[in-house]
């Protein structure tokens, strides 16, 4: 079969799942009180089945663009970047319990429905797609990395939202605002973890710059465009968010210092 025709069938299979997964959550996946322009004028189903389309199709692309420097099987590499992506994924809409009063379950629906599908996504694409690799997997000390982002990520941005920089619902709802920031770094740090082959062989400030804006950053900003697209008013708060947090994992991935990791494995 051709590449490209496995390519668009993998999106359509992944967005039909991910479609489906949201349907079956029902009344448990709470719908906002005001749309978008966008989605006044084409309906919230087609807006979403653009983002889906669109993500997708990018984060596909992103994977394959990185897989040739990871080490290891095709499959080997989809399950790892998978996984990690998927799991960043889930962190991230916990972020709503604290930000927007959204009930813990409905944001455990919404997770799942979303990182399931993206992780399947480029494991599917890992097993059919890329090519392996010669190279052994790198074995890094996870518990400097995570903590390290972890650090990074959730006092910055527990700083910002005390500074009122961006919205936030630490006034309304500490415990989960105070909680999410450090559990979303531990997450983003994962995904370092798994990418590490990838950044083999860059300097530090190069690999740092590499997994902050052309791994993390380009996967989260692809992840994020649904909120503007859906949500009105939301454009501003989402570039800045996008932003800062692009930002926030630059430093931890400069502070982790990747080159002196780079005869692991």
């Amino acid at each position: 079969m051709p590449r490209p025709l496995i390519f668009v069938l993998v999106v359509a299979l992944c967005g039909a799942l991910d479609i489906a997964l949201h349907m079956a959550g029902g009344d448990l996946i709470p719908m906002p009180s005001a749309f978008s322009p966008l989605v006044d004028r084409f309906g919230f189903s087609t807006v979403a089945a653009i983002w889906i389309a669109l993500a997708f199709t990018s984060m596909g692309l992103l994977f394959l663009a990185w897989a040739w420097r990871m080490a290891g099987t095709g499959r080997q590499k989809g399950l790892r970047y998978g996984l990690a992506l998927g799991l960043m994924i889930f962190v991230a809409m916990f972020e709503g319990v604290g930000l927007l009063g959204t009930p813990l379950t409905s944001e455990l629906i919404m997770g799942l429905a979303d990182a399931i599908p993206i992780a399947l996504l480029i494991a599917l694409f890992g097993w059919t797609l890329a090519k392996d690799s010669p190279d052994a997997p790198a074995h890094l000390p996870a518990w400097p990395v995570l903590i390290a982002f972890a650090l990074v990520y959730g006092l910055a941005r527990t700083g910002v939202q005390m500074l009122g920089l961006i919205e936030s619902g630490l006034e309304e709802r500490p415990l989960p605002s105070l909680i999410w920031p450090f559990a979303m770094g531990a997450a983003i740090g994962v995904l370092f973890l798994a990418m590490t082959d990838a950044l083999r062989g860059l300097s530090r400030a190069s690999g740092a710059l590499a997994f902050g804006f052309g791994m993390f950053g380009a996967n989260w900003a692809l992840f994020m465009a649904f909120v503007p697209m859906v949500f009105p008013d939301a454009l501003l708060d989402t570039a800045m968010r996008v932003g800062l947090d692009i930002l926030l994992v630059t430093c931890a991935a400069l502070m982790v210092g990747l080159k002196r990791y780079q005869g692991a494995g």
